[in-house]
């Protein structure tokens, strides 16, 4: 059978045509990639994986022609616990007596919903030189809540090609803030330690940084972080910051967003403006909250102004749940103490910081900031 062989090392060269592949990347290891998956595809499938906490880069490897007609399909990607979080593919051919170069370098724009294309290859005359990698960031496992220094903006009108609305278009769900590339690169904040490379905004009343849609069937509902653990519901989206969790409807001008400041100082607001808990919106229906993320401090604040409902109960949470979540596996809410973000055990990560979940805030609901925590590696 035809097929393309892959030589895990860099290879003399023989009589086939060869394609050096270099492989790299512009993001952190081992905290934003661990693996590099390479599949070549022609008459049937080859694949090579490399792990990369120990790993120099770049990666070389050697594909050798042993196909029809020197043509197939080639598909770099980089996962990290498993899941694909960048890709570039596309077609490649080898050049008839030519020794050639394919030198990828994936970038936090390479996405698997949306992947880069592959570089023209090159003559091969030597390794390339490494790529700047991004340092990973601090060791944040866990944060401190308190009292927002932060009030309640509305966004909605703010100017700029950094802001906008989505969802007002009658979309349901969840979609991706439309930021430039450039903007999403040159915001630096950090979730739990990770760069935030891509934010979805839900309807529901909250924001989440995961690679794939946190919610693609549109059918999950609100809940205590805790739930799973204790047996009582699936876990909440995992990256994710919920300041007012609940089944709601959004108003005419859907949810708002605003990147401001200069780079190292921006912070991006996110507004809900004249939600509400029932079918259709009115004046006695009207629930405004802004998330912000300050990027020179990596906090994440959740700022609410009128909180108006015809059920006064649940416009003060008595259905809804607020609270940041990098993944809800520690412990339950019983056990986990919210001041410090730690289990009962004092050294295990909660996983979450649940500010409440339905019951109701009174009088009102408050603002609150979450401050990360730096610990020792």
């Amino acid at each position: 059978m035809n097929r393309l062989l892959l030589v895990a090392a860099l290879a003399a060269c023989g009589d086939r045509d060869q394609i050096i592949l270099s492989v790299d990347t512009s993001m952190g290891i081992p905290c934003d990639l661990d693996t590099f998956r390479i599949q070549v595809s022609a008459s049937d499938d080859s694949v090579v994986e490399r792990e990369l906490a120990d790993l120099r880069l770049p990666f070389s490897l050697t594909l050798e022609d042993d196909t029809p007609d020197g043509t197939f399909d080639l598909t770099v990607s980089g996962f990290k616990d498993g899941v694909e979080v960048l890709r570039s593919t596309g077609p490649l051919q080898f050049g008839r007596g030519q020794v050639l170069a394919a030198e990828v370098v994936l970038q936090s724009s390479c996405t698997p919903s949306s992947p880069c294309a592959l570089p023209a290859l090159i003559p091969y005359v030597a390794p390339p030189a490494p790529a700047t990698r991004s340092a990973c960031g601090a060791n944040v496992r866990r944060y401190t809540p308190g009292p927002a220094t932060e009030s309640f903006r509305d966004v909605c009108t703010v100017p700029g090609a950094n802001a906008g609305k989505v969802l007002a278009d009658g979309t349901r769900g969840a979609v991706q803030l439309p930021l430039t590339a450039a903007a999403i690169e040159g915001f630096g904040f950090e979730f739990y330690g990770e760069k935030v490379r891509q934010i979805w905004v839900h309807e529901d009343g909250y924001l989440a940084f995961t690679v794939d849609n946190p919610d693609a069937n549109n059918d999950l509902d609100a809940g205590a972080f805790d739930r799973d653990l204790v047996g009582l519901g699936v876990p909440p989206p995992r990256q994710a910051v919920f300041a007012f969790w609940d089944a709601l409807t959004l108003g005419p001008d859907g949810v708002c967003y605003a990147l401001e400041g200069q780079p190292g100082t921006q912070k991006l607001r996110v507004t809900w403006k004249g939600t509400c808990q029932t079918v259709a919106c009115s004046a006695t229906n009207n629930l405004n909250f802004t998330v912000v993320l300050d990027e020179r401090t990596d906090r994440v604040s959740l700022t609410y102004g009128d909180m108006i409902g015809s059920n006064a109960e649940r416009a003060q949470g008595s259905t809804a749940t607020s609270g940041i979540v990098e993944a809800a596996t520690g412990c339950p809410v019983a056990e986990c103490t919210y001041e410090t973000g730690l289990c009962a055990d004092g050294t295990t990560p909660c996983g979450y910081s649940q500010t409440f979940s339905n019951l109701p805030q009174v009088p009102r609901v408050e603002n609150v900031q979450f401050d990360p925590i730096i610990d020792p590696e």
